[in-house]
């Protein structure tokens, strides 16, 4: 019986064998070097350096309101219309009498060449005749008169549309529908959409590292968005405590900008140097540590590394063990332990 027992046990249990587990499947990249200026991320604001308080030329109550606080407007998009009706009115009496004093224009004008002749041969009074021309002058003046005070109630017939001065963002809404506008008051804050620029406050100590035209990484949390913008130039003045400067960095208007979002700015603060540029996939974080992964003879090699600028897809180190041509694991290292078998699938 226990012969049978034994032989039921070794054909039916299952063989257990330790196996190794099989190599990590990785794909890396390699390094390389650029001459580059360490930098720092610094947070500065958005915002746009032409803004407009649009404001109507005339005044009157606001009949049509066709904005609201970020709306986009093109350059002589109609913000507001006033009420013409008085305007109008006017223009109507303006006109009748243009052509009441036309008219009588015409006919003095027949008096007088009619009585041109009849004065020449003495069969017209010299004053009858100089009546009648001086009257066809003045009436004459009067219709110009009537027609220039007639392009003027037609320039405040357009101008009673309040329009945008160029393409932009409504910053602030200052009227709303059935308010009265007066002259030279304003209507809304408008914000120029290619005037965009980052505000953003550094150390003084950093002004010579600050070039014209210089190109910065900049990142827009609030919008998910990396993007590129360039130095426009410097405030004209220095915090009296912080002995802090406002650089002033211009960018390109994206949908969903508005003012005083937060933008993190990878702001120089040495001269360019030679640096290695690593894709920023590579990067593991931990607290107080930055590593990659680098392959060894099949293995996963972790390799320390201190990180002095960012731009575009890349980290920039300064580290003595990271050589440009370096191959570091860019897909799967979040997975890897030290010293673990690794097949690389794609370079």
């Amino acid at each position: 019986m226990k012969r049978r027992l034994l032989l039921f046990m070794l054909l039916f249990a299952p063989a257990v064998q330790a196996q190794e587990p099989p190599p990590a499947r990785v794909v890396t990249a390699l390094v390389e070097e650029r001459e580059l200026s360490p930098a720092a991320r610094m947070v500065g604001l958005l915002g746009f350096w032409r803004v407009s308080e649009v404001a109507g030329e005339v005044e009157g109550l606001i009949v049509t309101h066709n904005f609201d606080t970020g709306t986009m407007l093109k350059k002589g998009e109609v913000l507001a219309e006033l009420d013409t009706e008085l305007l109008r009115k006017d223009i109507e009496a303006v006109n009748s009498q243009i052509a009441e004093a036309g008219a009588e224009v015409e006919k003095l004008a027949l008096e007088v060449s009619r009585l041109a002749p009849l004065k020449r041969a003495q069969a017209a009074s010299r004053s009858a005749y100089d009546e009648a021309f001086y009257s066809h002058k003045a009436l004459v003046k009067r219709r110009d008169t009537l027609e220039r005070q007639r392009e003027r109630l037609q320039l405040l017939l357009k101008k009673s549309r309040v329009r945008a001065p160029f393409d932009g963002i409504v910053l602030e809404k200052k009227k709303e529908l059935g308010d009265w506008l007066g002259r030279g008051e304003p209507l809304a804050r408008l914000g120029a959409v290619d005037a965009v620029q980052v505000v953003v406050p550094v150390s003084e100590s950093l002004l010579p590292f600050q070039h014209a035209g210089h190109e910065f990484d900049l990142f827009v949390p609030a919008l998910g968005r990396s993007l590129k913008g360039r130095l426009r130039g410097v405030e004209p003045f220095a915090e009296v405590r912080s002995k802090s400067v406002y650089l002033k960095i211009g960018l390109p208007y994206e949908a969903g900008m508005i003012e005083n979002l937060s933008v993190e700015v990878e702001v120089p603060t040495a001269d360019p140097r030679r640096l290695r540029l690593i894709p920023r996939g590579a990067l593991l974080q931990s607290p107080g540590a930055d590593m990659v992964y680098t392959v060894a003879e099949g293995k996963a090699v972790p390799l320390p590394v201190h990180i002095v600028a960012r731009t575009g897809e890349f980290i920039a180190v300064d580290d003595a063990g990271v050589s440009a041509g370096m191959a570091v694991v860019v897909d799967g290292n979040d997975r890897l332990r030290p010293g673990q078998a690794v097949q690389v699938i794609d370079q």
